[in-house]
């Protein structure tokens, strides 16, 4: 809005330079060229295309309103430069001037009006004795202090009437009809009732000039159709370009219009003053006069029975619907409550009363004397706090509390509340039961995988991960059947909780392995292992059959932010156990890691691991480069990313090699600045949530590389799989502006499911991995993944396609971009150089 302000009070400050020039060579006689009212034409003219403008777009009755304003502007145009070029009579002269200014004239109240019905839709009969009183109230006082005054030194004619009359009615009429508007219309109605005022002034000096001719009151007239010509520009500016929705409850709530308000008041308001004059000056009221006061009498008195007919079909609508309020509230299952400050009761539906276990004398007792003592502190400091939602506890049947699910509204300065209570009980059992049942596993009711992975993400202090498998157990099964194998699995459970301190955590990880998780040094849980080991050997009994097992150990240290990883040396450590003869411990002591040519950290330090890329895009369009780490083997093999990153997971290398491949292909994609987009994979399985925002935010830092050059592509199983950490790290790089991208989209989960874990900027597919059934159903499957995409506003990429006519119509499809099999692919840094050095003509980067 004070932008509008400035450019209008900008507008008028130069149209007023403009009437001032253009007055200064103006004829006092009118006859002839003005300079004025040509000045005025052209102003105008360029006012009303603003008015068009501005009108673009806007819907319903409100766009014609507009547009109808625009239109009077043109005209008025049209008939001010006819004016003052001397080619018709000037304005006042009964000539063409005055013929073309009759229909602009019209326009603003109409427009008024129109705004009016929109706003009090169904009260035309009060608009009408409104306006009606308002206009005869102001022609009243016009009459009484001015054309009928003693000192008037000639009868006005009737062309000077006319005009007067008119000045009369636009004001009055605006005033009167905006008094009342709504909130999206309050900006639009004032600017109305000023141009209607700007308009109505601009009449009466037209009047008054006729009756005394003066460059003053030609000035006065002209600086005031400045004024309205602005004004009508602001009203459709500060308009809302489509009606609200009958929903938007605030958007059509009743405001008062300051401007109109005073105009009204001011009307009824100088009726007596205009009396006391006309007794002070010893003036005869005119019969004219004496008949528009008494139809303004009149006029009040219907309007004041319309208004106690509104009121009393407000007042019965009010308790209408009081009535069927009352009757929902009281016929709902929920209960509602309304309480005080003080979170005293002060109304209660059955239900509610039901869900508090009060009677219907329950009015002014405390809500917290209501619930489990244990709970009244912190219930009462969410309450005041203004908690949306939460759960409170109140004595229940058979000692056990009923658990009611609470939902609080509160409206500023009303000094109450309303609690929507909902018994939540039975649901809330059957989620911790789901809950519980999620992380224990059925059989041994040990916590499961999924807990398991939780706790090993969990930061804490010194701890070790046993991994331990029964030797023997097949055997079980094999003889004395399943059942037997179960007894002895619950036997093996609780064998383990025995020979584990409490603060250890023991989970069954499915079949017969499980896992424990010991608080302590490595000697501490080679000592655990060594007990469980010896549990272990000791005989078997199932119902009938005494079995003779065992138990092979795995122990790995646990370090921070290292989970995973720690379950794969413990896992490797149990093979060897296995292997050295079953029953006996061995921990991981770095020896996977083999000689030095076969060590990954000795290889990145040699610089035998280097990255490679594939190119995609032409020139002109944008170009994404996809880099991947291959390891230059010394046994002379070229080792792909998956065998790097599944030897660097054994060697406990991950950390190393993510940084590095973070640090170089960054530093690479910077100096090449035909690279639009640089996109990494975060593996599953071997990403290091923890440490991976730092190792971007370092990389990006060190290379000078902006954050939306670099993609992150991930799959679902690497989000399912790494450690808590990693959600919380893409949304944190996703903030910094580096982009994220699903890999494999359509193989899994839904979009849906995704976003609300992951903010994604874009997804990839693989069209040849889509399982279609034809050309046509991989194009349809390839449309509604796009349709999906473009839906939340995410980007498609597809690849495993070559050039052809297929290609052509999966681009047709809205994919973005497309990485074809004839793509520069999985080249050295070097090679990209070359062929980006190369220009369009030797590029071999085909799909766009």
């Amino acid at each position: 809005m004070s932008g509008q302000l400035r450019r209008s009070a900008l507008a008028v400050l130069l149209g007023a330079v403009v009437l001032a020039a253009a007055l200064a060579v103006t004829p006092a006689t009118s006859v002839g060229f003005q300079a004025d009212n040509t000045a005025l034409g052209l102003l105008t003219a360029v006012s009303a295309v603003r008015a068009a403008r501005l009108a673009r777009g806007t819907t319903g009755r409100r766009g014609t309103s507009w547009r109808l304003l625009a239109g009077s502007g043109a005209l008025f145009s049209v008939a001010a430069l006819v004016t003052g070029s001397g080619f018709g009579d000037s304005f006042g002269v009964a000539g063409l001037g005055d013929v073309l200014l009759l229909p602009v004239l019209v326009i603003p109240p109409l427009v008024c009006v129109r705004l009016a019905t929109e706003v009090r839709r169904g009260r035309s009969a009060a608009l009408l004795v409104d306006g009606a009183a308002v206009v005869l109230a102001l022609a009243f006082v016009v009459d009484v202090l001015a054309l009928s005054a003693p000192d008037a030194v000639r009868t006005p004619t009737p062309l000077v009437l006319a005009y007067a009359g008119y000045a009369v009615l636009a004001v009055g009429l605006a005033g009167a009809v905006l008094t009342v508007t709504t909130r999206e219309l309050q900006r639009p109605a004032t600017a109305m009732v000023v141009m209607s005022s700007m308009v109505a002034l601009a009449a009466a000096m037209l009047a008054v000039g006729l009756d005394r001719p003066g460059l003053l009151w030609q000035g006065i007239g002209d600086l005031a159709c400045l004024l309205a010509l602005e004004a009508g520009v602001a009203a459709v500016a500060t308009a809302p370009r489509r009606p609200s929705s009958p929903e938007d409850v605030a958007a059509r709530s009743p405001r008062v219009n300051v401007a109109g308000l005073a105009i009204t008041l001011v009307a009824l308001g100088g009726v007596p003053v205009a009396l006391l004059v006309a007794l002070l000056r010893g003036q005869a009221v005119t019969p004219w006069s004496m008949t528009a006061l008494a139809a303004v009498v009149g006029l009040l008195l219907v309007r004041s029975t319309i208004r106690i007919r509104t009121s009393t079909g407000l007042v019965a609508d009010l308790v209408r619907n009081e009535e069927d309020v009352r009757a929902l509230v009281e016929g709902s299952s929920d209960g509602v409550v309304i309480v005080d400050d003080d979170l005293r009761l002060r109304f209660t539906s059955p239900a509610a009363r039901t869900l508090l276990g009060v009677g219907e004398d329950a009015a002014d007792r405390d809500l917290l004397d209501l619930l489990v003592p244990a709970d009244r502190e912190a219930a009462g400091a969410a309450l005041t706090a203004g908690v949306p939602t939460l759960h409170l506890r109140v004595p229940g049947d058979a000692g056990q509390p009923a658990e009611l699910e609470v939902t609080q509204h509160q409206r500023a300065g009303q000094g109450r509340r309303v609690l929507h209570l909902r018994d939540a009980t039975v649901r809330l059992r059957r989620e911790r039961e789901l809950e519980r049942m999620a992380y224990t596993d059925h059989l041994t009711r040990l916590p499961n995988r999924a807990l398991l992975f939780e706790e090993l993400a969990a930061p804490a202090g010194e701890r070790c991960l046993l991994v331990l498998d029964l030797d023997g157990f097949k055997a079980v099964n094999d003889v004395a059947g399943h059942e037997a194998g179960d007894q002895l699995l619950v036997e093996v459970a609780r064998r383990l909780r025995t020979v584990v301190r409490d603060q250890d955590v023991v989970c069954r990880l499915g079949g017969d392995e499980f896992a424990v998780v010991v608080d302590g040094t490595v000697p501490e849980a080679v000592e655990a292992a060594q007990r469980v080991v010896d549990a272990m050997a000791l005989p078997h009994r199932t119902a009938d059959r005494t079995f003779a097992l065992g138990a092979s150990v795995g122990v790995a240290e646990l370090r921070p932010g290292s989970g995973q990883l720690a379950f794969r040396e413990a896992d490797t450590a149990l093979r060897a156990a296995k292997r050295a003869g079953k029953g006996c411990v061995r921990v991981w002591d770095g020896g996977a890691r083999g000689d030095a040519a076969g060590s990954v950290a000795a290889a990145l330090a040699g610089g035998e691991v280097e990255l490679r890329y594939s190119v995609t895009g032409r020139t002109g369009q944008e170009r994404a480069m996809h880099g991947e780490p291959s390891w230059a083997h010394p046994s002379g093999a070229l080792l792909p990313a998956a065998e790097l990153w599944a030897a660097a997971g054994r060697q406990g290398c991950d950390a190393e090699l993510q940084t590095w491949v973070l640090a170089e292909a960054t530093r690479h994609a910077a100096s090449l600045p035909a690279i639009t987009l640089l996109a990494l994979d975060l593996p599953a399985g071997h990403v290091q949530a923890g440490r991976l925002v730092d190792d971007v935010h370092s990389a990006l830092a060190a290379s000078g590389l902006p954050p939306g050059r670099l993609s992150l592509v991930f799959t679902e199983e690497a989000v399912l799989t790494s450690t808590a950490d990693l959600v919380p790290a893409l949304h944190e790089l996703r903030a910094a502006g580096v982009r994220l991208c699903l890999d494999d989209f359509g193989m899994g989960q839904t979009l849906y499911a995704h976003l609300s874990r992951v903010p994604l900027t874009s997804v990839r597919i693989d069209v040849s991995a889509l399982g279609a059934r034809d050309e046509q159903d991989l194009l349809l499957r390839v449309r509604a993944i796009v349709a999906s995409a473009d839906m939340f506003g995410l980007r498609t990429v597809a690849h495993g396609i070559g050039p052809g006519p297929l290609l052509d119509r999966v681009m047709e499809c809205g994919v973005s971009m497309v990485r074809t099999r004839e793509d520069l692919r999985n080249v050295p840094f070097a090679r990209v150089q070359q062929e980006l050095a190369a220009g369009p003509a030797g590029t071999r980067i085909l799909a766009g």
